[in-house]
């Protein structure tokens, strides 16, 4: 990911450019991720990213860092929940180009109960030469809790 200082051909990159091309990694991030294609997904990452859930609750973790912890934690993803779609999707434009907030509502079922999986995530990431560097996913762990009961 070039950064507005830089050059691409003959012109400057601008802001603007960086912040489609983040928004463009995020849309891949999505749809790789519904797709359980993870070994695709993990590629998206930096090699030194850092994936946080600062709403996990009981042993669930905090922090992740790193590509090898990411990928492991999200390979196990799919026996606690299927994700049947994504209902709502609003990314928000942030100063920073390389910042990118979105909030989005899914819907799925929890693999063990069959219980609905309805939950609603925000989503801070910032990225670093067009790969994820730091990942922040809010959402309700009663949410979780209930499906998995």
């Amino acid at each position: 990911m070039l950064r507005p200082s830089q050059r691409k051909g003959d012109s400057a990159v601008t802001e603007d450019e960086i912040r489609q091309a983040n928004l463009a990694v995020m849309q891949r991030y999505r749809t790789l991720l519904l797709a359980q294609r993870f070994d695709e997904w993990i590629e998206l990452w930096a090699d030194d990213g850092i994936c946080e859930f600062p709403f996990a609750a009981g042993d669930g973790p905090k922090r992740l860092e790193g590509k090898a912890e990411i990928l492991g934690y999200m390979t196990r993803f799919p026996s606690k929940f299927s994700i049947e779609g994504v209902d709502r999707l609003q990314i928000h434009q942030c100063l920073d180009p390389n910042t990118v907030i979105a909030e989005l509502a899914i819907r799925g079922r929890a693999s063990g109960t069959g219980k609905p999986y309805n939950q609603q995530y925000v989503v801070v990431a910032q990225l670093r030469d067009g790969k994820l560097a730091h990942y922040r996913e809010y959402w309700n762990p009663l949410v979780s809790a209930e499906a998995l009961a």
